[in-house]
């Protein structure tokens, strides 16, 4: 596998810091403010992370990394979950590693987050492929969209 830095993201490119400790290397996380250990998946997130604020001005305060659910019994956690204005879950964002196929199994876990928080869009990205689809739960609906919704 190309180092990460080379391979070309759907997103776009943005400044991201970089620290090395006990050999790993991590990215900053600038909504937990943290650093998180970079791996093909964390790569991905970082960048969808930075198009939601500052290509879409999604505030990062309505945005929730790794938020634990308890789904049949076991324990999962939603790579990204974005808030509307009234504090409903509006997003959910499920970020895979380039090398990931978005498949049915990707989306069958995300339908799994789906049932506890009824979001309005679901969102499956590898970096290099994104499904995005909206939701209307009173219909039972699901269009697939070709662009994020924007922050409104």
């Amino acid at each position: 596998m190309r180092p990460l830095a080379e391979l070309q993201l759907l997103f776009p490119e943005f400044e991201y810091k970089l620290t090395q400790k006990d050999g790993k290397i991590f990215i900053y996380d600038g909504i937990a403010k943290k650093y998180r250990a970079l791996t093909p998946e964390e790569w991905v997130r970082q960048h969808c992370l930075n198009y939601l604020t500052r290509y879409l001005n999604y505030p990062s305060s309505i945005i929730q990394i790794e938020r634990g659910h308890e789904i049949d019994q076991m324990q999962r956690r939603t790579d990204i979950q974005v808030f509307d204005k009234q504090g409903n879950v509006f997003m959910l964002i499920e970020c895979k590693a380039p090398h990931v196929a978005l498949s049915a199994q990707v989306f069958q876990q995300i339908s799994q987050y789906q049932k506890k928080n009824e979001a309005r869009f679901l969102v499956l990205t590898n970096g290099l492929e994104h499904q995005i689809f909206e939701i209307d739960i009173e219909k039972a609906t699901t269009n697939q969209l070709t662009e994020f919704p924007i922050y409104q």
